[in-house]
């Protein structure tokens, strides 16, 4: 059954447009206050948006350089609870659907159809094409707008001869999440905005997010797409493409962390930067903290701070913190332990390792006595992981 878009993308105006440089900038005539408002009017106010979307991440401190695009249609009149209206996301990978009710999505190349009946708001939270887009600004303008102590500029800019807005404002030590609420950073930096605004429509055409620390940056570009031409009613059921794709039981895939009391499977695995291994069986006499990350999980990044400090802290004790990688290839972790700096061991090579934990979700810590028993499992809280080691050395 063929999608009610084509996967076949192409290259706009507006990308073209976007990535070049302004021919010139200027302080604008109304202030950045006022262009964001109207932003916001826009976006709070349309019934649909319909958009191609393209993501470019540019993280030159960690070696990351990623693209990715689609088009995307919202219905904003569907009143869900969970993210408050319905979408379309379509590629040449992926058509993801969330029809109000059940969330979906269709995998082109493995020809598997994946179903969420029950979908809760954490399960849209990190889907890469709501990255820095109109939802996300949907929902933030009011917030930004209402506070003051958020410095905003706005600069008239000329781009091949049409005029934009340009306007920036900055976060400190935090950072918009995907469907636009404030996630906090640890770091000590600002995250920086740059929104250039179509003057006719008053909708962003793009987005440009960097920071105080780095040159790294991503850029999200839109270009707006007929409003009318919506999909069929057919599109939004996911037995509409039972026939091409194959219905995969969620229970035949679902993880189940392992839980306290649980004994844990015994592996052995590599040590990165080493030629040796090291299995579970060697640690017994030992509390162990197993962490496991994947590489593009900004909150594994964000927590190697605190479990330096809790490795440094144990390191003369009967205490052994892994970092436990089940998805990155070497190269990749040696960008990340060049960039981050994690001091404790990192193991890589650990997917059937990490499916037997139960492991599906970035990042979650296993912690196990000296006899190899779980203790806890699941969100990495220092505090708690602390009162538990103390306890159990």
């Amino acid at each position: 059954m063929k999608s009610w878009i084509s996967s076949t993308l192409f290259v706009p105006f507006f990308l073209a447009m976007a990535s070049a440089m302004p021919v010139f900038a200027q302080p604008g005539t109304v202030s950045a206050e006022q262009v964001l408002s109207k932003v916001s009017d826009q976006l709070s106010h349309r019934k649909v948006l319909h958009y191609q979307y393209w993501r470019e991440l540019n993280y030159a401190s960690e070696g990351i350089h990623q693209k990715m695009d689609g088009i995307c249609y919202l219905d904003f009149s569907w009143a869900d609870p969970a993210v408050g209206f319905r979408y379309q996301f379509s590629n040449s990978d992926v058509l993801a659907v969330f029809n109000g009710s059940e969330k979906f999505e269709c995998d082109r190349k493995n020809k598997t159809l994946r179903v969420n009946s029950k979908p809760e708001r954490r399960n849209f939270a990190s889907l890469s094409f709501f990255y820095d887009s109109p939802v996300t600004f949907r929902n933030a303008l009011p917030v930004i707008l209402a506070d003051p102590s958020i410095p905003k500029t706005v600069l008239d800019t000329l781009v091949d001869k049409k005029s934009f807005y340009a306007v920036s404002f900055a976060l400190k030590q935090k950072v918009i999440d995907y469907l636009g609420t404030y996630r906090p950073i640890t770091a000590d930096r600002s995250i920086r905005y740059r929104l250039l605004i179509d003057k006719a429509t008053h909708l962003p055409v793009e987005v440009i997010q960097s920071n105080s620390s780095n040159q790294d940056f991503t850029k999200t570009s839109f270009q707006y797409l007929d409003e009318t031409a919506s999909p069929a009613d057919s599109s939004w059921f996911y037995s509409s493409y039972q026939t091409d794709f194959n219905l995969v039981n969620p229970e035949d895939e679902k993880l189940q962390l392992i839980q306290a009391d649980q004994t844990a499977p015994d592996w052995k695995l590599p040590v990165f930067n080493t030629n040796t291994e090291i299995a579970l069986n060697q640690l017994k006499g030992k509390v162990v903290l197993l962490e496991f990350w994947i590489r593009n999980c900004g909150y594994c990044v964000t927590a190697v701070p605190k479990l330096n400090a809790l490795f440094d802290h144990y390191k003369n004790t009967n205490f052994q913190l892994l970092g436990i990688n089940p998805h990155d290839s070497p190269e990749i972790v040696a960008v990340f332990k060049q960039k981050i700096q994690p001091r404790y061991p990192l193991l890589y090579h650990a997917q059937d390792m990490a499916k037997r934990y139960g492991v599906g979700i970035f990042p979650v810590v296993v912690l196990l006595d000296k006899t190899g028993k779980v203790i806890y499992s699941g969100e990495f809280v220092p505090d708690k992981i602390t009162l538990l080691i103390d306890k159990n050395l």
